[in-house]
Order: C-alpha cells, then structure tokens, then sequence
C-alpha cells in the first residue's frame, strides 16, 4: 500500500544565483536526459550552499521561468527575453521548452508575424 507521506529527498532545495528555490523531484525530472535528471541521479557531482541546497550558478530571473514551465508545461512568452531563455533551456536539457521557444522565435522571425488575416469570400453564385 502506498503512503500519502512525502519521503526525504522528494522536496528539492536549489539555490540559482543566490536566490532559494523549493520545488519536488518529479518537478525536475519529468523530462528525460536533462541537467535535473541526472544531477539528482548522481551522474553530475553537486556544489552544496551552507544551508544544504544545491547550488546552480546560473540566472535566478531566467530559472524561475524555467521552473514554472517544469510545473505547468506552459510557456507565457511575452514578458520574457526568447534568446536567453533558450540559451538556458538548451543549458539544462529542458527539450519541449526549447522546441516551444524555437516555435515562438520562428512567429516572431516570419514576415507575417502575429497578424490575424480577415479574407472576404464572395457568395458562391
């Protein structure tokens, strides 16, 4: 029978940057072959902080989007800058991100951008 009780090791204590993040396992790696996954198997050494988090030098302000998107499998891509955030995607492996960043690039890049198109058929007759 399972247990309801969360198991030591399932609540993650990161710190990006300087900034404390708290998140659970399955949160991180969900997604197969990235820099969670196999930071939390072992397969890549950890620097801890003083407080035992994990630390991860890297842009906190940029990490938060990342961790939102590995809770919700959602992506709001206009308060954020494209460019770095797939730099960091592509950093911790995070694959449907960067493929959903790439697709929002590719809009932003195409000569018609975000325009809504209204044609005007004629009556068939």
């Amino acid at each position: 029978m399972m247990s309801n009780t969360a198991r030591i090791g399932d609540i993650i204590h990161l710190n990006v940057g300087g900034k404390r993040f708290s998140t659970s396992r399955q949160t991180l790696t969900w997604v197969p072959d990235s820099f969670f996954s196999s930071l939390l198997s072992g397969r890549i050494s950890t620097l801890k902080d003083e407080t035992g988090a994990i630390f991860i030098d890297r842009d906190p302000s940029l990490f938060a989007t990342i961790l939102n998107f590995l809770r919700t499998k959602e992506l709001h891509p206009r308060s954020i800058n494209v460019h770095m955030l797939m730099h960091e995607a592509e950093f911790y492996g995070i694959t449907p991100l960067v493929r959903k960043l790439q697709l929002c690039d590719e809009l932003d890049r195409s000569s018609c951008g975000n325009v809504l198109f209204n044609g005007y058929l004629p009556p068939p007759g």
